[in-house]
């Protein structure tokens, strides 16, 4: 009878403890989850530049390291619930209902349990004396975990490439090489594993073999019988359990608290380019006057290689102006610092007389429209991959913008579902040309006062490319806007109201098409002989 209260006890006790206790770290995890993502969504792009901030890392530190640090705040008192629960249980019912003897047996045995239940928890947390073999082993195989990630998230988003270089087979011996190696420590861990768990669980045995025959001993002196021995007995099993089980919850403790450390330090590193902010200066009007002024830039992850050496540019309100020259001369560098993805060095980039540091961050990006060389669409319609542009659009806005981007005839004429078809990952499901229709739209709807076309036609074959300049060619006559363009082809430039020619990170030639080529021996004469020839 005192057996099946017991077990009705600890059913109810079970239920309410599983519940309450899932139901919080259910909450807290998405809790967490929210708040890492929100941090991620903060920072500014260099900390994306960071090899150990990849798009791998972070998806599985959202989606698996988050989750192991439950255990450091519930599933720790969890754990810790249930192990004072079923020791003070079988205290009190041993010392009011068993014979004394076996009670102060019991209670002396106690600290050798909690000597065994130490080591399982060092067992299943990952033994000390693994963990203390090299560092260069460990850091190895933490580095092995990352690039696993990493390799594994660039060859999924970017299978087509992998596919139509037939480099499957590589990719998955790197992929293996990786594996290898956190095989390696695995292995190592687990041979200490299998002697300490040999160790340990005997101990269990001999505990039980011991108490089994004191009590024994005690029936046979005459001092308790069957019945009032093996309650105690029993009790002191089925607290093992819930004792086991709960130590078991602690296994993940270490690689939580790594978690728990880079979860705080990014939600609490601060980024000077914080969209999410309401700080700095935010004008009722822009006139779109655009100066870049003796600006030295060198990107975060290569602070040795200066892209910038006294960049100067000056772009008056309603100006296209076009940037030339040869790749890696800072070209589309200086898109990103307009659009402040970076801060320079030295030097100031300023909208309309004012340096954009001091300006809103979200404020500052609405007033420009940016198309890339390769446009990045979104999973979902095409109707709502334009309204990205601008929060809370209307469909009469987005098509009045697919029709400016020349893209309203073939999301009309050649989408089965029209504005609602899905452009697939990452658009794959559309042309080159039809993405980048899409890009332009997506940039156009806001209306911005400057707009910046780095390279927008150059991955685009003929057919696409005078579809597409078309396009542009008929948004920068309709609006006359500030735009900046950076053009691969010198003929799609030579109407420009001035073309700046750029090597080793400055302007080296300012002027129009027929100045520029009206100079003998000029940089960007050169530039026009050999692309003509």
């Amino acid at each position: 009878m005192k057996i099946i209260v017991v077990v009705a006890v600890m059913i109810g006790a079970y239920t309410i403890d599983s519940s309450l206790f899932g139901l919080a770290s259910a909450r807290l995890t998405a809790k967490l989850r929210q708040h890492a993502f929100s941090a991620f969504m903060r920072q500014d792009i260099g900390f994306f530049d960071s090899e150990e901030n990849s798009a791998g890392a972070l998806t599985a530190f959202l989606a698996e390291k988050v989750v192991l640090m439950e255990s450091l705040t519930g599933g720790s008192a969890q754990a810790g619930v249930r192990i004072v629960a079923a020791l003070v249980t079988l205290i009190v019912i041993v010392f009011l209902d068993g014979p004394w003897q076996l009670a102060l047996a019991l209670f002396g045995a106690l600290p050798v349990m909690m000597g065994i239940m130490s080591m399982l928890m060092q067992i299943l947390m990952g033994p000390q004396l693994a963990q203390q073999q090299g560092k260069e082993d460990k850091s190895a195989a933490g580095m092995a975990e990352k690039a696993t990630g990493k390799l594994l998230g660039e060859v999924v988003t970017s299978i087509r490439t992998v596919a139509a270089f037939n480099a499957e087979q590589r990719f998955f011996d790197d992929y293996m090489k990786s594996v290898e190696l956190i095989k390696k420590y695995d292995k190592r861990a687990a041979f200490f594993v299998a002697i300490a768990m040999g160790i340990s669980m005997p101990l269990f045995i001999f505990l039980i073999a011991g108490m089994y025959y004191y009590m024994g001993w005690l029936i046979k002196e005459g001092e308790t019988n069957f019945e009032e021995g093996m309650v105690p007995l029993m009790l002191m099993f089925g607290v093992m359990m819930p004792v086991i089980s709960a130590v078991s919850g602690l296994k993940d403790t270490n690689t939580a608290n790594k978690a728990a450390k880079v979860f705080f330090q990014t939600t609490a590193r601060q980024s000077k380019m914080d969209a999410s902010s309401e700080e700095g200066l935010q004008p009722t009007a822009v006139v779109g006057d655009i100066e870049v002024k003796d600006v030295v830039f060198a990107y975060p992850s290569a602070l040795e290689h200066n892209v910038c050496n006294g960049y100067s540019l000056c772009v008056q309100a309603g100006q296209t102006v076009a940037l030339c020259g040869a790749s890696g001369s800072g070209k589309s560098t200086i898109i990103q610092l307009i659009e402040r993805f970076y801060d320079p060095q030295s030097g100031v980039v300023m909208l309309d007389g004012v340096d954009i540091k001091t300006l809103n961050v979200r404020w500052l990006r609405a007033q420009l429209g940016l198309v890339s060389q390769e446009p990045v669409l979104f999973m979902g319609s095409v109707s709502s991959n334009i309204a990205y542009g601008k929060k809370g659009a209307t469909q009469e806005e987005i098509e009045e913008a697919a029709k400016m981007a020349n893209a309203h005839e073939f999301i009309m004429n050649d989408l089965h579902e029209k504005y609602e078809s899905d452009v697939g990952m990452r658009g794959g499901k559309l042309s080159g040309g039809q993405k980048q229709r899409v890009a332009i739209a997506r940039a156009i709807i806001k209306k911005p006062a400057v707009l910046l076309l780095d390279e927008a036609t150059s991955a685009l074959d003929n057919t696409s490319e005078k579809i597409v300049q078309a396009a542009l060619d008929e948004i920068m006559t309709k609006q006359k806007r500030t735009t900046i363009v950076i053009a691969h082809r010198l003929s799609t430039i030579r109407n420009a109201d001035k073309i700046a020619v750029v090597d080793k990170g400055k302007i080296v030639e300012e002027g129009t098409h027929d100045d520029l080529l009206s100079k003998p021996g000029s940089m960007y004469s050169n530039l026009v002989i050999a692309q003509a020839s």
